[in-house]
């Protein structure tokens, strides 16, 4: 099986996933929306072949140059139950980082810069709201859409071949 050639589309498969994952949004009475927060994560995916033991090669699919466990797309692909105070420092980042993302002053409908005092103050919102209600990925996270995709995907089917389906599923590793 030609792993190297497998490995762009792989992925490929991967960032359309992330790109397209719908995620909930707001109230649950809102329903779900295609929401991505910043694209860093969808940016950093890479899909490489190792050789782990000789003659054994696999695909690992990294982000920021890790495993993907070992970064917040474990979060992504868990979701995240109620109960426990999230890390304030990397939504304080993203509060900054993310241009989209306004304050606003409730009494006077005003938006307030984004200075250290308004992002704590928002920051403890939006964890206290995740340590209260945690978040859920619905309806599916991207590893099983980016599953589904791979099994019907043309390209891989013509490098593969319908036997050697299992094989490449035993070889992605780093999901």
């Amino acid at each position: 099986m030609d792993l190297e050639a497998l490995a762009p589309i792989i992925e490929e498969i991967i960032k359309d996933s992330l790109n397209q994952k719908v995620y909930e949004f707001g109230h649950p009475t809102k329903g779900l929306t295609n929401r991505v927060a910043t694209g860093n994560l969808m940016r950093s995916i890479k899909a490489q072949v190792e050789e782990t033991e000789p003659g054994i090669q696999v695909i690992q699919i990294t982000a920021f140059g890790r495993r993907l466990p070992d970064t917040y797309a474990y979060w992504l692909i868990e979701d995240r139950k109620p109960g426990k105070f999230p890390n304030l420092d990397s939504i304080k980042d993203w509060i900054r980082n993310k241009k989209s993302f306004r304050i606003r002053d409730f009494k006077t409908g005003r938006y307030l810069p984004k200075d250290e005092k308004n992002v704590d103050r928002v920051a403890f919102l939006v964890g206290r709201s995740i340590k209260e209600n945690g978040y859920q990925n619905k309806p599916n996270n991207f590893v099983t859409i980016s599953f589904e995709k791979i099994l019907a995907d043309p390209r891989i089917m013509e490098i593969v071949g319908d036997e050697a389906i299992e094989d490449l599923i035993n070889q992605l590793e780093g999901i």
